[in-house]
């Protein structure tokens, strides 16, 4: 039975989302999360997308979601089936553009990682680098990647003292000083200030090996500091603290 907030996955050899509730320590085969109170065997809207309420240890919480990678890759494993069944399709010289163009976002969004993490003013910003990366603009990508971080530093600064007249190196020293980030969260600060700059002044060369090279630095440093999956599996449907699981 899935429960109001339970975080759900595509059972596995079942017909097209047909859901369960999903146990395991990572979210790659999550579908979304459940948000709706419904009789047993039955399931409202999922969020797939977006800020949505999830179960951690009895409580609810407000959390931030994307878990449209994981839809992706389904896809992209059931056009791959489909192929390999049927026999060699003749060449297309003249593809639809536009389903070209689908093809090509659908296989750029499933090099993303699924997300479950702290609600922010820095989500929206998230959204929209990854956003613009599955689009093809790339050259965007990494100036949305420098702001997303940027958010997150003055936001986390701002309580110790930071004010918008401080430049970022600035707000970087007071988060070093007060150790309000992990050391290797703050490298990956500096790496995406200096690669934001590049590209602010035109200076960029090569803008989708770069693009990548940022939203990875991004998924690393939402691993270090707020992904909701440090020290939690899912049980469930719902977060469970590692050592209150074990207890």
């Amino acid at each position: 039975m899935l429960r109001k907030h339970s975080i759900v996955c595509q059972t596995p050899g079942a017909a097209p989302y047909t859901i369960r509730a999903y146990n395991g320590t990572d979210l790659s085969g999550v579908l979304g999360i459940n948000q709706v109170d419904m009789p047993d065997d039955h399931y409202g809207w999922i969020q797939v997308c977006g800020n949505g309420i999830i179960t951690v240890s009895g409580e609810t919480q407000l959390a931030y979601a994307d878990f449209r990678p994981n839809e992706a890759k389904h896809h992209l494993s059931e056009d791959s089936t489909k192929h390999s069944q049927q026999e060699r399709p003749e060449p297309v010289h003249s593809a639809p553009h536009e389903e070209s163009f689908n093809c090509d976002k659908r296989d750029r969004l499933s090099q993303l990682p699924p997300l479950l993490i702290e609600v922010g003013q820095y989500c929206s910003l998230l959204r929209e680098a990854r956003d613009v990366f599955v689009d093809g603009h790339f050259y965007a990508c990494v100036a949305m990647c420098g702001i997303a971080f940027e958010r997150f530093q003055r936001d986390k600064a701002q309580l110790h003292g930071a004010m918008r007249k401080h430049k970022i190196w600035q707000v970087r020293d007071i988060l070093r000083k007060k150790a309000i980030l992990k050391p290797e969260a703050l490298i990956l600060c500096e790496r995406m200030a200096d690669l934001r700059n590049r590209y602010a002044h035109g200076d960029g060369l090569n803008p989708k090996e770069d693009a990548l090279d940022a939203l990875e630095w991004m998924h690393s440093f939402i691993d270090n500091e707020t992904t909701l999956m440090r020290g939690f599996s899912i049980v469930d449907g719902a977060l469970i603290r590692e050592q209150a699981k074990t207890a």
